[in-house]
């Protein structure tokens, strides 16, 4: 049964990607910044030394990666996914997936592995 509510930009309406380069320059302004949250995931992941990947690791590979692919979107949480992927501290390689929350200026650490 339909509510008769017209709906919002949000739910008819995907953002648009930033480019790789502007992806890559705005990931490093937030890490310098800005607010960067890791998710619970990634905490119990370094926490019980999973991946071998420490919070520095990831943030070496925030600061220093590449981003290879195009952007994904997230239909659950609809917003843009970025993959950085680098060398850790350890020379060993490690992917990112974040989330570039541009309202709040703000980079929420998905995953890394």
């Amino acid at each position: 049964m339909a509510s008769g509510k017209k709906p919002s930009s949000k739910e008819t309406e995907k953002k648009t990607p930033l480019s790789v380069e502007a992806a890559i320059h705005r990931i490093g302004l937030i890490l310098r910044d800005g607010e960067t949250i890791f998710s619970e995931h990634v905490r119990r992941d370094v926490a019980s030394g999973r991946h071998g990947a420490s919070f520095q690791d990831i943030l070496h590979v925030l600061q220093n990666g590449e981003i290879l692919k195009p952007p994904e979107w997230d239909e659950k949480h609809e917003n843009w996914k970025y993959k950085v992927e680098g060398i850790d501290l350890e020379e060993e390689e490690l992917r990112v997936i974040t989330v570039i929350v541009e309202e709040h200026f703000r980079l929420f650490i998905v995953t890394a592995y």
